[in-house]
């Protein structure tokens, strides 16, 4: 008798210390890691939480958020019809929007003079939007400490506000107005610029998206004849002013410090878990209380395997995840930052090694492998690069935009002044520009050159890195035939050219598929 209890006794202390192994082993080792980690991005200067990340707050008096909000009232929800502008209709060769003898849009065509008495009622809206520019900030006083539940409705409103600038500048053009025109444009770029302390993911990429907006008005504007330098250069100083890879860093900031919270949320409880976590049990399905015969056993257990994964993520893998989380941010976030210091400027190879990086970073949820088996939910996926690493695309993609722009709005402004083209980007340094811009994709100057007609080729050799003199085409089996002149698949990011009225015959005769 004695001899089985010194059995059982030593078969409890095993099982007491595999038990007490196991919780070493499934979460003080992770939490361990993790506070770790989190000790050394302190010690490195890093912010983690949403408190230390905050902008700072904007007096009344430097904030035009009332009139933006009041135009967006009177813009109302309805989606704005804007003309044909910088319409590519061949490689490297755009039609003037403004100077066709109709508006004309993807899903309209319309006479100028009904064109633009339907703008006139947008007109107080837009006069209002102008108001951005008054003020030196842009701030809709958002409460960052709600984390994900925080509400953003002034998003699309933007984004309808930059199309009605856009469509209201080739409306002025049309009508000889490049002045006005000019307003509208600045308005427009003035909702991103004066909005950049807005340090949200989401908000960064409609910013990106407002000012591809702004892009087709500033080449139409260029095509006036009787645009001044004043007005150019007002322009230009515009879109000098935007700076996407800083503005990167700060969304990114907030990004991590709201994932954290919202891990640490998770972590916390089951109410604060399913807030963020889509679980299929108490769908409307229901198909774990339907019984079939053979019994669907992979139905019938799903509650409880979830229920499994829950209790398994938040109390070891949720540990991994948030070092994964960090880890992932860090890198997007020391590369946000060597771009800006980079003295070539060479982004692209910054990208490159960052996104070399990132698929190192594995995940390392211990157990892993038999949850999986037993089909567990890990929701590890959730909390992983989720298309971080092409908001940094996106915004690399964007500040050459806004290179090759400001050069091409100098060059008009070296032609108004001279009466000619430059022969080289050198000549506009320093009147029109302070230095010669570098292509963000190859760390060199823009490629520029005039040709003998008048016009001139400046161009970005393009995502792939490589200078192909110019070339504006696509090659054959591309995945997009689109002939947008930033197309990631295009051999050369040429600045379009104005297209003959042959070339624009050719197009709507022969659209393409």
């Amino acid at each position: 008798m004695k001899t089985r209890w010194k059995i059982l006794l030593i078969i409890f202390a095993f099982l007491t210390l595999l038990a007490g192994s196991s919780l070493l082993t499934m979460h003080v080792q992770p939490a361990n890691k993790l506070e770790a980690y989190k000790k050394f991005l302190r010690d490195q200067g890093e912010k983690l939480t949403i408190s230390e990340v905050l902008p700072p707050p904007v007096p009344a008096e430097s904030n035009s958020v009332s009139a933006v909000e009041a135009a967006f009232s009177l813009l109302g929800a309805s989606s704005q019809q804007v003309p044909d502008a910088m319409k590519m209709v061949a490689p490297g060769k755009a039609l003037i929007g403004w100077r066709q003898p109709v508006a004309r849009g993807a899903d309209f065509t319309n006479s100028w003079d009904d064109f633009r008495g339907e703008l006139a009622l947008s007109q107080p809206g837009i006069e209002l939007l102008h108001q951005v520019l008054e003020r030196p900030k842009l701030d809709f006083q958002l409460d960052y400490k709600k984390g994900a539940e925080l509400l953003l409705p002034h998003l699309a409103p933007m984004k309808r506000a930059a199309q009605k600038l856009e469509a209201a500048a080739v409306g002025e053009l049309h009508g000889g107005n490049p002045g006005e025109a000019a307003t509208n444009i600045l308005a427009l770029v003035g909702l991103v610029q004066r909005n950049a302390s807005e340090g949200l993911l989401i908000s960064h990429l409609v910013r990106i998206a407002i000012a591809a907006i702004a892009v087709a008005p500033t080449w139409e504007l260029l095509q006036a004849t009787n645009v001044t330098d004043a007005q150019l250069a007002a322009v230009q100083h515009g879109w000098e002013q935007m700076n996407f890879l800083r503005d990167a860093q700060n969304a990114f900031g907030m990004e991590r410090a709201w994932m954290l919270e919202a891990i640490q949320k998770a972590r916390s409880s089951h109410a604060e878990f399913a807030k963020i976590v889509p679980l299929s049990v108490g769908s409307s399905s229901g198909s774990s209380s339907v019984w079939t015969w053979p019994p669907d056993l992979e139905a019938m257990t799903e509650q409880s395997r979830e229920t499994a994964g829950e209790m398994m993520w938040r109390s070891s893998w949720s540990y991994a995840d948030e070092l994964r989380s960090l880890q992932i941010n860090q890198t997007i976030l020391e590369t946000l930052r060597m771009m800006q210091t980079n003295q070539s400027q060479f982004y692209k190879a910054d990208y490159d090694a960052m996104i070399t990086r990132l698929s190192t970073i594995g995940r390392t949820n211990i157990g892993g492998a038999l949850f999986r088996a037993l089909k567990i939910p890990d929701f590890g996926e959730i909390f992983g690069d989720y298309g971080l690493a092409s908001a940094v695309s996106k915004a690399v993609r964007m500040e050459t935009a806004r290179r090759v722009v400001a050069t091409a709005v100098a060059l008009k402004r070296f032609q108004l002044a001279h009466g000619k083209l430059p022969e080289t980007l050198s000549a506009l340094v320093p009147d029109f520009l302070q230095a010669v811009p570098i292509d963000p994709n190859d760390g060199k100057p823009l490629r520029y050159h005039p040709n003998a007609d008048g016009s001139y080729l400046l161009y970005s050799v393009g995502e792939d890195g490589v200078d192909d003199g110019g070339d504006a085409n696509i090659p054959a089996g591309s995945a997009s035939s689109s002939l947008y002149w930033q197309n990631n698949h295009a051999r050369d990011w040429v600045w379009p050219q104005p297209a003959t009225e042959a070339e624009i015959k050719f197009f709507y005769e022969h659209p393409p598929k």
